[in-house]
């Protein structure tokens, strides 16, 4: 009917305006402050990536699947907020001072969905959060 064809394409044009992207708050938050830590796996991480070319010489392309990133980390107002996407029995997270070396922050969890961890008081800077959860080792830097 009418009614459905217009939605379809109202949804079309609000997405092809935005660019066909939508950004998450962490939960719990309403304003725009949020910055995404980019968390990039590390060599621990034994999940089956095959590193061949992605096209051979007569064999023609080599098909890809998307690898989902199993945690997200956002900073808001001096708080690291992560959410999983992934349920993993534990967890471990450091938070490390990067020109001092200090660790400031350090803790295992069981199964968590979502994590805050609150960092006021710690001085301005460079940080370097790992995130160590069954076989994924992901590692991010933000500044404070």
């Amino acid at each position: 009917n009418k009614n459905s064809m217009f939605r379809i394409l109202y949804l079309i044009a609000v997405l092809s305006i935005t660019g066909g992207t939508m950004v998450a708050n962490p939960k719990g938050t309403t304003n725009n402050d949020n910055k995404e830590i980019v968390l990039t796996e590390n060599q621990k991480t034994t999940r089956p990536i095959k590193k061949e070319m992605d096209v051979e010489p007569g064999n023609g392309l080599t098909p890809r699947s998307v690898i989902f990133q199993p945690a997200y980390a956002y900073l808001c107002n001096n708080i690291v907020s992560i959410d999983f996407t992934e349920m993993f029995s534990t967890v471990n997270i450091l938070i490390t001072h990067e020109s001092t070396g200090e660790i400031v922050y350090t803790e295992t969890y069981s199964t968590p969905a979502t994590l805050n961890i609150n960092l006021n008081g710690e001085s301005n800077g460079e940080y370097l959060i790992k995130i160590e959860a069954d076989d994924v080792l992901l590692e991010g830097v933000f500044s404070l």
